[in-house]
């Protein structure tokens, strides 16, 4: 990249430097942005851009046929956004496919056995392509980066290299080449769910090899390759954890480890926000906490219990930019500055000690007028599960836990730890230096003390100073818990505007679980059929999108949400497509689907296939809707025939009830009836009978008239005696007028049948109608809204130029009046020069003056007052 010097590169450096001067053009100003052109195949390539490759942050670049362009957001949530509607722009049938998501995350650790006084930092590639770039650290006893690397979406690596690089002074020529050398790590041996720490031994040219030791860089390193399930095979195994959760952290609490935890608890966190669901998940969790310790309320937040890592997991995914906003510039301001905070005495001189101090006191207040102020761009979610914590203490009788709840998960186990460790919180990418890691721990500490309301002791006595600002604070603490689980202004604060993989996260909590003691899961009720079903789906690529289900004769059609067409270059107005669209029912709004349901149904899906007849499920009294799975099972099981199941389902054919049947049947099947039993006629034997023969029927009932009828009795009476042909006829002719009354009662059973198709065909139609002008009205709002938002932004920016152009303004007038001044001062310079001149020339004249009475500036000499008072010059002593 650095040596790209195409035009779509060059605009993008263009795009950087107007950012990094503080210009406002964006992706929404089309002087400096191209159109993209995408096309639905495997060539497009849509990646981030660590920031280390081209000191910007939040960038990403698309790799077609054509080339590559890069472009920069103005967050990650943003970048995400953007890089998933891209991307589904390429693959719009992603959520209804199977596919394999390759993610690597790399630890640059540390190195040792170099030279000292060195500053050295490391490339990091994949198959030979530069990712990032560490930072530049100097060396001493040991070298030290401690920088953490994720990459996802990746494709198919097979190696990952780190090249080690000596930072060289190019003025100084007697600095030698500043390549060390590389560590070459095969992905298939840190292939696996637990990242692999080692020493990896640094290969390096041959011209420099000989030397006693070798140098040696630790990594630690994780590559997986996930394989997701089309978004429908995981429905039941979401449901259950949208229902179930509580059960389920209860129930593994005590058996898994923490490092299980951790891992649980972010999937759980990330596939309930999805949908929906992250409010209650936490709430519930949190008062199963706070019931079980009871009366040991100090507890909480204390220990490593799925409570406490899921609220931990969730203010990371909803609280990035909120922190970034709050302290990301007084944490670059101190990772810049090189004041000396270190107020313990048996670190630093005497001497020193007040000023440290007094430079602590200005760090804490400083840290902690950034909290005050965040109120502003707190985020909204976090409000609501602060606000439904401080309702639910207070239903339970303990309005006074509920601050000790709030202050504890947001500072104990977000804010502080931030400050203490920015780059583990994406806050820096830099690990500080010793003394700045200093300075950023006692801000931590004394932060901490303020959200606990209480004082250093004689543990820390050398931090008794700044318990005056600590108690000063709490009432602007308390207010400021206040107002961040106060319900009334949620609808002022930005909501969670990034993006999550579901299928993603659906598929690392089945294989966690999948991992767990199967004793445990056995008492979760259907989940370990479940997890076996999901299993079976991803051993068989082949198989079933329901393992669980009746198979059909022909592939199930699964309905996806439309493809998104591919975004304008400007930023995304509205969250990507909802990964979550095959898990609609858990929102409370049915999903799209490959079914047919009425309201008040009671009838049978029935299926016709080579001249035979299959009965659907049984609907219960849940009303569920059937879809074409159901609609396809298998004949009447436990022995039933089909008067039976009829009359036990209470329910009609399919072939006389749905119309997209009765319109693709050219010649429905005449219905079976029963007559009563007479004794001679209208058994099941004679009804079987006559089904299989309709045209002898119809030439017996409908052929015949009445004078033929008579002619055949004759002649039949020739051969038999009258008796018998009396008796024969009398049988034939009871008969044939059963068949005739059979045949009409069908007949008026098959026009009323169509009647009442053709109302439901109508009923259907109308329906349709109805449905279509809905989605047009839909489609029409929704265009309104994304017109309303885009003028919003517009106005915006427009507001934006017109504050630059305001800004630039006064800059203007205020470069007017430093001019003035110049001006002054210079008029100024000339006066001061003609006085100085006219004191040069007042000396000579003096100087011609004291020659003339005698006396020569050479033979001063100073004058003494005497013990008498009198003046006495010095020179006669």
């Amino acid at each position: 990249k650095e040596k790209d010097c195409s035009p779509d590169y060059l605009c993008f450096r263009c795009v950087m430097r107007r950012l990094r001067f503080g210009s406002q053009e964006s992706l929404l100003s089309t002087s400096c942005v191209s159109s993209l052109e995408l096309r639905m195949d495997q060539s497009v390539i849509i990646k981030p851009v660590h920031s280390s490759l081209l000191g910007q942050d939040y960038c990403f670049e698309v790799t077609t046929s054509t080339g590559t362009k890069c472009f920069s957001c103005r967050s990650a949530a943003e970048r995400d956004k953007w890089m998933e509607n891209l991307r589904r722009a390429v693959h719009p049938n992603k959520d209804n496919s199977r596919r394999v998501e390759n993610v690597l995350t790399v630890w640059v650790i540390e190195a040792k056995d170099l030279p000292a006084k060195k500053r050295y930092f490391c490339e990091l590639c994949l198959d030979d392509s530069l990712y990032a770039r560490t930072s530049c650290k100097l060396k001493t006893d040991n070298i030290f980066w401690g920088e953490r690397f994720d990459f996802s979406s990746l494709p198919s690596i097979s190696a990952v290299t780190l090249h080690l690089y000596k930072d060289t002074d190019r003025k100084r020529k007697k600095d030698k080449s500043s390549y060390v050398g590389l560590v070459n790590i095969p992905v298939a041996t840190v292939t696996g769910r637990q990242l692999v720490e080692k020493w990896y031994s640094v290969s390096t040219p041959s011209t420099i090899r000989g030397k006693s030791s070798v140098p040696t860089v630790r990594i630690k390193a994780r590559y997986q390759s996930i394989v997701i399930l089309p978004m429908e095979q995981y429905k039941e195994f979401a449901e259950y954890i949208s229902s179930n959760y509580l059960l389920l952290c209860n129930t593994l609490e005590a058996s898994i480890s923490l490092r299980a935890k951790e891992e649980l608890a972010a999937a759980l966190v990330h596939i309930l926000h999805s949908t929906g669901k992250a409010k209650d998940f936490l709430t519930d969790l949190m008062m199963s906490e706070v019931d079980r310790c009871r009366d040991n309320d100090q507890l909480i937040f204390r220990e490593n219990t799925l409570a406490t890592k899921s609220i931990e997991e969730y203010l990371k995914l909803i609280g990035q930019k909120y922190l970034l906003d709050a302290l990301g510039e007084f944490i670059k301001a101190l990772y810049e500055s090189d004041e000396n905070c270190e107020v313990d005495p048996s670190r630093c001189s005497p001497s020193d000690l007040a000023e440290h101090q007094a430079n602590l006191r200005m760090c804490c207040e400083l840290a902690f007028c950034k909290i005050l102020d965040s109120y502003r761009v707190f985020p909204r979610e976090l409000k609501e599960v602060f606000a439904s914590w401080r309702q639910e203490c207070g239903s339970r009788g303990r309005p006074d836990i509920s601050e000790r709840l709030i202050s504890a998960s947001l500072f104990l186990r977000f804010l502080c730890p931030a400050v203490m460790s920015p780059s583990l919180f994406d806050l820096m990418q830099e690990y500080p230096d010793e003394r700045t890691a200093r300075t950023l721990t006692l801000i931590a500490k004394v932060i901490q003390n303020l959200a606990n309301f209480s004082k250093f002791g004689t543990k820390e006595e050398y931090m008794l100073f700044m318990n005056d600002f600590v108690e000063r604070q709490w009432s602007s603490m308390q207010r400021f818990l206040q107002e961040i689980s106060n319900p009334d202004g949620l609808n002022h604060t930005a909501g969670f505007d990034g993006y999550i993989d579901l299928g993603r996260e659906l598929s690392s909590l089945h294989t966690l679980l999948t991992e767990l003691d199967q004793s445990c899961l056995s008492k979760l009720g259907p989940l370990p059929r479940i997890l076996r079903d999901v299993s079976a789906a991803l051993v068989n690529p082949g198989g079933l999108g329901n393992p669980g289900a009746v198979s059909s004769p022909e592939p199930q059609r699964v309905v996806s949400p439309p493809p998104l067409s591919p975004p304008p270059l400007s930023p995304p107005l509205s969250p990507p497509c909802n990964p979550s669209i095959g898990l609609q029912g858990l929102q409370g709004s049915p999903a799209p689907s490959s079914s047919y349901s009425e309201p008040n149904e009671n009838e049978a899906a029935f299926d016709v296939t080579n001249g035979g007849r299959r009965e659907g499920m049984e609907l219960t009294n849940e009303s569920r809707s059937l879809s074409l799975v159901d609609l396809q099972d298998s004949s009447p099981s436990e022995g039933l025939d089909d008067s039976q199941w009829q009359r036990r389902t209470g329910l009609l054919p399919l072939s006389f009830q749905n119309p997209v049947y009765h319109m693709t049947t050219t010649s429905p099947r005449q219905p079976q009836d029963t007559t009563p039993s007479d004794g001679s006629v209208g058994s099941q034997g004679n009804a079987d009978a006559m089904a299989t023969k309709p045209a002898f029927l119809t030439q017996m009932s409908v052929g015949l008239g009445g004078g033929e009828r008579g002619e055949r009795m004759s002649a039949m009476s020739s051969s038999s005696s009258g008796e018998e042909y009396s008796r024969r006829a009398l049988s034939l002719t009871e008969t044939l007028t059963v068949a005739a009354l059979r045949q009409e009662e069908c007949e008026t059973r098959l026009m009323v049948q169509d009647q009442q198709n053709q109302r439901m065909l109508q009923e259907y139609q109308a329906r349709l109608e109805d449905t279509e002008s809905r989605l047009r009205r839909l489609q029409d709002d929704k265009d309104l809204q994304m017109n309303s938002i885009i003028s919003r932004l517009m106005a915006v920016e427009e507001e934006l130029k017109k504050d630059h152009s305001d800004m630039q303004a006064v800059v203007d007038s205020k470069q007017k009046i430093i001019e003035a001044q110049e001006k002054r001062i210079a008029s100024l310079d000339a006066a001061n020069t003609r006085l100085m001149a006219a004191l040069t020339q007042l000396k000579e004249r003096y100087a011609v003056t004291s020659q003339r009475n005698g006396l020569s500036p050479s033979n001063t000499s100073s004058l003494q007052i005497t013990e008498n008072g009198e003046f006495r010059n010095s020179g006669n002593c």
